[in-house]
């Protein structure tokens, strides 16, 4: 299911702006965030780990950002990456809620999307073994 041998979560927050930077209260929600979304998983996974804010992530997740490329990263090795793009004022809240709410076309099952649905974002914040996050903006 959501149980695998990958590696930790790398968040990747991207936006259209030259001097965002997070926040000691921004990097403490989104990892209280995902940790609430991931207690959400019904049923609950047997082994989730709790996710941890992890500096050496940020870094990564920043020199990416700073290319302003809009696609994954092709050097991200076995990280787990996941992209948000705006233009207006940046809101961690809003990233970590649209990419919670891709669960409505998840088939926790089967494992797989709906079909013409997006839903990769979502297993990407509740992988069970993830549990290291840090997030880089431009």
């Amino acid at each position: 299911m959501l149980s695998s041998g990958l590696p930790p979560l790398l968040l990747l927050l991207t936006a259209v702006e030259l001097s965002w930077s997070l926040t000691d209260d921004d990097k403490r929600l989104i990892v209280e965030m995902h940790n609430q979304y991931r207690s959400q998983v019904s049923p609950p996974a047997a082994d989730m780990l709790k996710m941890s804010w992890a500096p050496d992530l940020e870094a990564f997740a920043k020199a990416y950002a700073a290319k302003c490329i809009w696609g994954h990263n092709k050097e991200r090795g076995r990280r787990g990456e996941n992209l948000f793009a705006i233009t207006d004022e940046m809101d961690v809240e809003v990233a970590l809620e649209q990419w919670y709410n891709e669960h409505e076309h998840y088939n926790l099952t089967t494992s797989k999307c709906t079909v013409g649905q997006m839903c990769g974002h979502y297993t990407q914040v509740v992988w069970a073994n993830s549990e290291r996050v840090g997030c880089g903006m431009q």
